[in-house]
């Protein structure tokens, strides 16, 4: 039996248990175990993330399962007092930390402003090989795992498969190939375009972190979207952009004004800090 399946087990089994009490939960309460109630909002939020984890969510049913199997767990763990463990306070205090940031993104996220209709419509205007032209690449990639900036800047400057070829044989660096599609409605538009000027058969270079793709383009497929859905998709990536300038701009006035009040013990201040606070 899976864990998913044993925890949902004995959450059936904590329901049947409660069946037939006297005092049965009214209201905006669910249900209680052990004295501990689930509310409403409890449930709301379990199906709400399990909407964001899976892409689907789950079912009403499955999300009370889940948070009655924890509660469970939890009691049960704490009459075998895992909670003085040591270990415990550590992992606790990560996840409230984790918790209120996950919290604080969120308001951020739902304070930013949709983009209006004619936004949308300029944004579609402006990214044409994304929408009315969109296409397709059918590329040939050749993935280098671990890369360096020189090895970046030295492909950067190569136009043809056999300029691509002899800067990895300089460099001496493994890499191996797949043969792949770039969809210009799943990539920046703004990239897209700069792909999309590039001659036929044309090599550009594409970093992922601390690795890269060697593309070629092998073939070019036009297929056009609708008008309808090339608004409704403008306006989805017009908000995403938004969401994460914004976010990124005040998590990183958060971090930079915090940075100003931490003290470090000398055994483990960063070099940048030894040398401020030598001066």
């Amino acid at each position: 039996m899976t864990y998913r399946s044993t925890i949902a087990a004995l959450a059936l089994l904590a329901v049947a248990g409660c069946k037939g009490a006297q005092d049965a939960p009214k209201g905006q309460v669910i249900a209680t175990v052990g004295g501990s109630e689930v509310t409403v909002a409890d449930l709301r939020e379990e199906m709400a993330l399990g909407a964001g984890v899976g892409g689907g969510g789950e079912s009403q049913g499955a999300a009370l399962q889940a948070i009655l199997a924890r509660k469970i767990i939890a009691q049960a763990a704490s009459k075998e007092n895992v909670e003085q463990l040591p270990s415990t306070a550590v992992i606790r205090n990560k996840a409230l930390d984790g918790v209120l940031v996950d919290a604080l993104l969120r308001k951020y996220r739902a304070s930013v402003p949709l983009p209006s209709a004619e936004e949308a419509r300029q944004y579609v205007s402006e990214h044409p090989s994304s929408f009315a032209q969109r296409r397709i690449q059918i590329v040939d990639q050749y993935i280098v795992e671990k890369a360096t900036p020189e090895l970046l800047k030295a492909l950067d400057a190569t136009t043809t498969m056999e300029e691509a070829f002899a800067v990895l044989a300089k460099f001496k660096v493994d890499y191996h190939h797949v043969v792949g599609t770039i969809d210009a409605l799943t990539i920046n538009g703004d990239q897209a375009e700069k792909i999309a000027a590039l001659p036929p058969h044309a090599v550009f270079i594409s970093p992922e972190g601390s690795s890269l793709r060697v593309n070629y383009i092998r073939e070019t497929v036009i297929e056009p979207i609708a008008p309808d859905e090339a608004q409704k998709v403008a306006l989805e990536t017009l908000r995403n952009q938004r969401v994460d300038a914004l976010v990124a701009n005040k998590i990183q006035m958060i971090v930079t004004e915090g940075e100003k009040n931490v003290r470090y013990n000398a055994a483990y201040a960063p070099a940048a800090a030894k040398g401020a606070a030598k001066r």
